[in-house]
C-alpha cells in the first residue's frame, strides 16, 4: 500500500509537530497528499516508473508527499489573503515521472 509509504510518526516529523492534538487531521493527509501527486502526474503512484526495484515508491516521490503534507497542513484556512502557488522543489521532484501528452 502506497500510503504506508510515510507513517504519521514520520509526517509528525517533517512538520515539526511533538503534540497529539493534530494526529488525525495529519494522518488524512497521508492519502490525500498521494493522490494528489497521482493526478498532478496523471498516471497511478503503482506504476513502475514511480516504484524502486523492491517495489517500494521512490524516495523522490516520498520527499514530494512530504511536501505536499507541509503544504496542506500550513495551508488549511479556507480564506488565504495571498495566492499560494505549487512549490518549486515539488515541482522539480515530480518532473521526472510526469506523464507527458501530446
Amino acid at each position: 500500500m502506497i500510503t504506508a509509504s510515510i507513517t504519521l510518526e514520520q509526517a509528525k516529523s517533517h512538520l515539526r509537530v511533538t503534540h497529539e492534538i493534530d494526529d488525525t487531521y495529519i494522518a488524512g493527509l497521508i492519502p490525500t497528499s498521494f493522490q494528489l501527486i497521482a493526478d498532478e502526474l496523471d498516471r497511478e503512484l503503482t506504476e513502475d516508473i514511480c516504484l524502486t526495484p523492491s517495489g517500494q515508491l521512490s524516495e523522490s516521490l516520498k520527499h514530494a508527499a512530504l511536501l505536499v503534507i507541509g503544504d496542506l497542513y500550513q495551508n488549511r484556512e479556507a480564506q488565504q489573503t495571498e495566492q499560494l502557488h505549487m512549490n518549486l522543489a515539488l515541482d522539480r521532484l515530480l518532473n521526472k515521472y510526469r506523464k507527458m501528452g501530446v
